[in-house]
């Protein structure tokens, strides 16, 4: 690696550290972001050692509304055009990959019946450990998503993934199941 790239890498590392804080790690493992990240932090938001986002050529945003909680674990990556919003709970697993233009929430945000009471469309959302979510996915309230799971490019997610499973499609469906050894991480 030349010069140039070592100074590309501490000018993003600092600018990760910047907009989501250091979270305790060494300045190796603090967060690292490309291009345009937008932080909305009103609750709580915590980012596990080596996290990555990147912003271009679509700007990413992460936003966590008072009182909820947005937890990413280690080794996760977030591309471009990415938006995660909680108002709940929202917890991304260790060595996560999401494709860009990838929307996670954890509310429905606009009653469609009036007897329906706002606190009914928060639910938390669970993404397991070594999760590949592909380009353009919507990850909906309430869901959970297993280890080792991938989800396919475009899929809208709106009930629970089994863990080692492949789904795809609006709504999402299981495809397949995955054979993967104890202890592998999709790299």
């Amino acid at each position: 690696m030349g010069l140039k790239q070592k100074w590309i890498q501490v000018y993003r590392r600092i600018k990760g550290i910047a907009k989501l804080g250091s979270g305790g790690h060494s300045f190796r493992d603090a967060p690292m972001i490309r291009g345009r990240i937008y932080v909305n932090r009103f609750g709580d938001l915590k980012v596990g050692r080596k996290f990555s986002m990147a912003g271009k050529p679509w700007a990413s945003q992460l936003t966590v509304e008072p009182g909820a909680k947005l937890h990413i674990g280690d080794n996760v990556f977030i591309n471009a055009g990415c938006g995660i919003a909680a108002t709940r709970e929202i917890v991304i697993g260790n060595d996560v990959r999401i494709g860009p233009r990838t929307s996670i929430m954890d509310s429905d945000y606009h009653r469609l019946d009036a007897d329906v009471d706002y606190g009914q469309l928060k639910k938390p959302v669970f993404i397991g450990n070594n999760v590949w979510i592909g380009t353009r996915c919507t990850i909906l309230a309430g869901v959970t998503i297993g280890d080792g799971a991938v989800i396919a490019a475009g899929s809208v997610v709106i009930r629970d993934v089994p863990a080692r499973t492949v789904v795809g499609g609006t709504p999402a469906k299981a495809i397949r199941e995955l054979h993967l050894p104890d202890g592998w991480i999709r790299g």
